[in-house]
């Protein structure tokens, strides 16, 4: 669908996003929703900070985050991540939740940092907070965290202001 004067407040681009465009739109500092599961079965939503490596999604819990139990015992996932003005752009991802690191701190025992110690020095923390990265850093680097890579199984993308082709009536 092309621009029309008439209705250039819908956006400038219509429908599914390219992978550049996906790339792009996830390195602003969005916050994502992250839905898991409970032992009890019902749904569990929070806001997480995020890393997308061009594949997948890296997501931090702190030691005693309820999520990251419940993502623990149950890896299914999804994450919603969009914006709330125009051109109203979004991204779902339903995945699978793998733990890469567990309960560890900024170091390993090695010496060398841990994979979310370098996501939020070099991702996270710089994006989402700017030149206060490094003083919220020093305040909770010193807490035990989980390190979750998600997967997607599916990415579901969109953009703009018009009904995807299925909604229409024929």
């Amino acid at each position: 669908m092309t621009k029309n004067n008439n209705t250039s407040w819908r956006g400038d681009k219509i429908g599914r996003m390219s992978k550049q465009e996906i790339d792009e739109f996830l390195s602003e500092p969005w916050i994502a929703r992250l839905a898991c599961i409970k032992s009890d079965g019902s749904p569990f939503v929070v806001p997480v900070w995020y890393h997308w490596d061009g594949s997948d999604f890296w997501i931090v819990g702190r030691k005693k985050s309820r999520w990251a139990e419940f993502l623990e015992d149950d890896p299914r996932v999804s994450l919603v991540i969009d914006e709330p003005v125009p051109p109203i752009r979004k991204v779902i991802c339903d995945g699978e939740a793998e733990i890469i690191e567990k309960g560890v701190g900024p170091f390993l025992e090695n010496g060398q940092k841990s994979v979310w110690n370098q996501i939020g020095e070099n991702h996270t923390g710089p994006r989402y907070l700017g030149e206060k990265a490094n003083e919220y850093r020093k305040s909770v680097n010193s807490e035990p965290c989980t390190t979750f890579k998600i997967k997607p199984r599916e990415l579901t993308t969109w953009q703009g202001f018009e009904w995807h082709r299925r909604y229409r009536h024929s």
